[in-house]
């Protein structure tokens, strides 16, 4: 310290150490690193900030982290009292994304926090399926379709459904397992049905394991109030499609809303559902050729429907085969005989040909014979001898 008056500054006195305690650190912690450990774990790891911006002992470390999507719903803070510059973030959610800031603090306060880092802990098993419906109950196929999980917990990589009778059909009870790949298709067509059996149908989803099942019971057709089987089907076929005729049969509890027509191809020889939403007003139903497979046989039945759901399907129709007639000129019998008219037209072209032209060389022949013998050659022609002249002298 120095005193001055108008003359001048004194000499300083001899120097006083004074404590004045600690700041804040002034920066941030640096090189954050954020790895995943499990499905519900985040290891963090850092460096302490630079000790030039400490401003004193670093007592310890704030650690922020939330959810990327929901930061004022899933914000939560770590506090670590000890000097330690790595932290185990437990119970998260799986295959979420997490931000996170650390800031260090000592006796005078909080430093500033880091920039956010991102992590994202690994993929789980899925939860359940949302749902499970079934729709199209006929007495040997139904629809199932569900939902996705409400909690993916990861990449979803497919489904996999189990069926099962609940009782043994004809002393055999069944297991089918169907997997499927992807997320795109939510539902299956069943086609092996026994009818009024029920079955238990289980669903589970997948993502690196599969997820818990969702299952529920089904009784396969006809259900109970609907409508009896149609009457007296025929088909008739046509060069462009089949026709199928029927009469109503027994409306059931509610009357029909209208028809639905199955059928059963011989390559594969199990019924399904061919055409739906015929009008219940409707008595025939034509099928275009081009429906079905060249060269095999259907067999096909109507089933009437009400609010109760399909009803019992009428006897099968006789096998009919989808071949299209062909035109004649497109059968191969007739290209061939076209083909053997050509060749005797070219052989008798030529065989006219050929006695053309011998008539015409007999026909020179024949005329050069008779002019020789019209004029017959004429002999050497020569001069009659005369006498010589005789000199007269006188």
């Amino acid at each position: 310290m120095t005193a001055y008056n108008i003359i001048g500054e004194s000499p300083a006195s001899a120097p006083v150490e004074v404590y004045v305690g600690e700041a804040a650190p002034a920066m941030p912690p640096q090189n954050i690193h954020i790895s995943a450990v499990s499905a519900s774990q985040l290891e963090i790891t850092w460096d302490p900030p630079p000790v030039d911006s400490q401003n004193g002992n670093i007592q310890g470390y704030k650690v922020y982290y939330w959810e990327k999507d929901g930061q004022n719903d899933t914000e939560k803070v770590k506090v670590l009292f000890l000097p330690d510059t790595s932290i185990r973030l437990k119970n998260l959610t799986s295959f979420s994304k997490y931000l996170v800031c650390i800031s260090a603090f000592n006796a005078a306060g909080d430093g500033p926090k880091t920039s956010p880092g991102e992590g994202r802990t690994l993929q789980a098993a899925p939860g359940v399926p949302s749902f499970l419906i079934f729709s199209e109950i006929t007495c040997s196929a139904l629809n199932v379709t569900w939902g996705e999980p409400t909690a993916a917990n990861g990449i979803l990589q497919g489904y996999r459904v189990i069926y099962e009778p609940l009782a043994p059909v004809q002393g055999v009870s069944k297991v089918v397992t169907v997997d499927i790949q992807g997320n795109g298709q939510r539902w299956l067509k069943v086609r092996d049905l026994t009818k009024g059996m029920t079955y238990l149908f289980r669903v589970q989803a997948r993502t690196i394991i599969y997820g818990p099942e969702l299952q529920a019971n089904i009784t396969a057709g006809p259900a109970e109030g609907s409508p009896g089987s149609p009457q007296h089907v025929l088909v008739s076929k046509s060069s462009s499609g089949l026709t199928l005729y029927w009469t109503e049969g027994v409306s059931g509890v509610k009357p029909i809303t209208g028809y639905v027509i199955e059928s059963r191809p011989s390559d594969e020889g199990v019924w399904d559902l061919f055409v739906k939403n015929i009008p219940r007003s409707a008595t025939s139903y034509t099928v275009s050729l081009d429906q079905l497979k060249e060269g095999v046989s259907y067999q096909f039945r109507v089933v009437a429907v009400n609010e109760f759901g399909y009803g019992e399907p009428s006897a099968a129709s006789v096998a009919i085969s989808a071949h299209t007639e062909s035109p004649f000129y497109e059968e191969w019998w007739f290209l061939l005989v076209v083909a053997l008219c050509s060749l005797i037209l070219i052989l008798m072209v030529i065989f006219a040909l050929i006695l053309h032209n011998q008539t015409k060389k007999y026909r020179d022949n024949n005329t050069g014979e008779l002019f020789l013998s019209i004029h017959p050659p004429l002999e050497p022609w020569t001069l009659p001898a005369c006498d010589k002249p005789k000199n007269n002298i006188s």
